[in-house]
């Protein structure tokens, strides 16, 4: 028994003793060698040490250390800090509970990571941080990282928080780069991540379930994009990781501006919740608000629009919209869908707008020719001016004034005023070659039942005036038309004669008129009614005629309508110097079963023109005459 003392009392006390030694030998400059030595034994001989030193009780410090890689490299770091941990127990008596690691170059990556993967498995550090590393690998490059890793089971789930002054990742440049990571292989949380890119402020929190990524919180700020940056043979590298996100909770953008081909938003504002990325637009169920400094679309300019709503299943709620358009200020809301709108109001002021380009009309044309529904609840127009030259039938409107109650402009398909109540007022109106000084509407639909109740257009020589009907709720839609015009430009009455003659003067016109619209061959086989022609101080312009003016005086002409035949009685026309006269009829069911014949003739010269079949002839009856026929 006493030897088993003896030999346990010497064992303790050499143990003592080469602790002791270890620990001295760890203050001289032989720590370096001894460290080394340790090294290549726990170790492959990759790693090389210059110098070491130990702080008791638990720290030591590997400078100037080089780690030898497989593609002949080497990876230089200036200093390691190791902090220990005694756990007397074998396998693993001892173990590294943080490691610190100081100015690191890695100029090709890590190309062993297995080895890097192998030495942080076997000696389980609690903690790693890295200061001031340098890193490059292909597409990219980090300077100045500031990088700290708490690992747990299994490795290498843990927390990583990422620092660095810039990264550039194919190409792009990524400045003030942050990132805190909580990392696990199915479910992995960006607790933040921000950056500067292209001049924009952005972070985001997110997280990672299977291989889908949900944005919770995104900011971005001050982002100038164009999309030709997106269209571009390389995109940048956003893009790609942009279709790996499926929705975001809440999306906020400040002063940013986007322009693509015909749209561009300046300076806008925009929060965004709720946010499906594998759904369309017009099925998500989304909360938004909107503002700019400016939109243009179709080089049409909005100043100042803002807009708050919701995206809800087929349909985008407006609870307020306003912007500033060609001089007018807009104020609507109400809901939109793919082929409807329905506005709870619509206020429109002091707008001048101009149509000058065939596009901006066909876009208009093309939106409203979309539509299968358009409802108005309130409209209210003030002191507004439209004005289109964008095609040869010019016109133009100024001054409107103008108000409706629970419109129905467009159902089914078809325009018409299905429902509700409108009147509107101008200072001026021009249009199909003519002027009204101070016109007005008045028209409304009740139960289906629409009816014109005034119509009143003054003209520079005359006055139009008429009301009219239509049942909306009858498919066969009967209709019935009255007008009163005095002072009409003839040349706008003659016109479907297409005959080669420039008519001037006046014409009178009565217009009673009606039928069935359900469909072209119903208004064929029931039209009905008379309109009678009173022209006066006419005068003609003749081809191949050496007189400038022809003064002639046409009688009234009555055109009647009975079930879709039009019977014109004959008129003589009365002359110094030419005859004419009018006559015929024409079965708009049959139209080759009839005609109407206009004729017109002097001493040199015989014209006629034929109706419906649109035929004219000219013939010179004077000494070397020549006859002349347009189909």
């Amino acid at each position: 028994m006493k030897a088993v003392l003896k030999i346990s009392f010497w064992a303790i006390l050499l143990l003592l003793a080469g602790l002791i030694a270890l620990f001295l030998i760890l203050q001289t400059s032989h720590s370096g060698w001894l460290t080394q030595q340790f090294l290549s034994r726990v170790t492959d001989n990759s790693i090389q040490i210059n110098e070491s030193h130990y702080q008791y009780p638990d720290q030591l410090t590997l400078s100037r250390v080089t780690i030898a890689q497989p593609n002949n490299s080497v990876i230089a770091i200036n200093s390691v800090q190791l902090s220990f941990e005694a756990q007397w127990r074998w396998p693993k008596p001892l173990s590294i509970t943080n490691v610190l690691i100081s100015g690191v170059n890695l100029p090709e990556g890590i190309p062993d990571k297995k080895q890097l993967d192998n030495l942080v498995q076997r000696w389980q550090p609690q903690h790693i941080e890295i200061r001031g590393m340098d890193f490059a690998n292909n597409d990219f490059i980090a300077r100045d990282i500031q990088l700290t890793y708490t690992p747990k089971a299994p490795y290498p789930e843990g927390y990583l928080n990422i620092d660095s002054d810039q990264v550039y990742w194919k190409g792009e440049a990524f400045d003030n780069f942050k990132a805190r990571i909580n990392y696990v292989e199915d479910k992995t949380q960006l607790d933040l991540v921000s950056f500067n890119w292209r001049g924009g402020e952005i972070q985001f929190i997110a997280e990672k379930n299977s291989d889908d990524w949900v944005i919770n919180d995104a900011l971005v700020r001050n982002l100038q994009l164009s999309e030709p940056l997106f269209s571009q043979p390389e995109p940048p590298p956003l893009i790609p990781l942009l279709k790996k996100i499926t929705s975001i909770e809440h999306l906020e953008i400040e002063r940013s501006s986007w322009q693509a081909n015909d749209l561009a938003l300046n300076q806008m504002h925009l929060q965004l919740s709720n946010w499906d990325l594998r759904k369309g637009l017009w099925t998500q169920d989304s909360p938004f608000q909107f503002s700019a400094e400016s939109v243009a679309l179709h080089e049409q300019l909005l100043l100042e629009p803002q807009a708050s709503g919701q995206f809800a299943s087929h349909s985008i709620q407006f609870d307020k919209l306003t912007f500033l358009f060609e001089q007018g200020q807009f104020t609507t809301s109400g809901k939109l869908s793919e082929d409807s709108v329905h506005l709870n109001e619509l206020e429109v002021k002091n707008l001048e707008w101009s149509i000058e380009d065939p596009e901006v009309h066909d876009a208009v044309m093309k939106s409203l020719h979309a539509l299968q529904t358009f409802e108005i609840d309130k409209l209210k127009v003030e002191r507004s001016q439209l004005i289109d030259i964008s095609t040869d039938n010019h016109w133009q409107v100024s001054n409107v004034n103008a108000e409706g109650r629970e419109l129905i402009l467009k159902k089914d398909g078809n325009w018409a005023l299905w429902n509700g109540s409108f009147a509107a007022s101008a200072n001026s109106l021009s249009a199909f070659g003519m002027t009204s000084i101070k016109p007005y509407l008045e028209t409304d639909t009740t139960h289906g039942l629409w009816h014109v109740r005034q119509l009143f257009l003054p003209i520079n020589d005359g006055l139009i005036k008429a009301d009219s009907s239509i049942d909306l709720g009858l498919a066969s839609y009967p209709w019935q038309v009255s007008v009163q015009a005095y002072g009409l430009p003839l040349e706008s009455i003659t016109h479907p004669l297409d005959a080669a003659v420039g008519w001037s003067g006046l014409a009178d016109l009565t217009i009673d008129l009606s039928g069935l619209g359900g469909d072209e061959l119903m208004l064929k086989h029931s039209l009905d009614g008379q309109i009678k022609i009173a022209p006066h101080d006419v005068q003609l312009t003749l081809p191949f005629s050496p007189k400038d003016k022809h003064s002639v005086i046409i009688p009234e002409v009555n055109i009647e309508v009975n079930r879709g035949v039009v019977k014109v009685s004959e008129i003589q026309f009365v002359s110094q110097d030419l005859s004419g006269s009018v006559q015929g009829s024409v079965d708009l069911v049959d139209l080759e079963g009839g005609n109407i014949k206009f004729h017109l003739s002097t001493d040199c010269l015989s014209l006629s023109s034929t109706l419906p079949k649109g035929r004219n002839q000219i013939s010179m009856t004077c000494p070397k005459a020549e006859t002349q026929e347009n189909p």
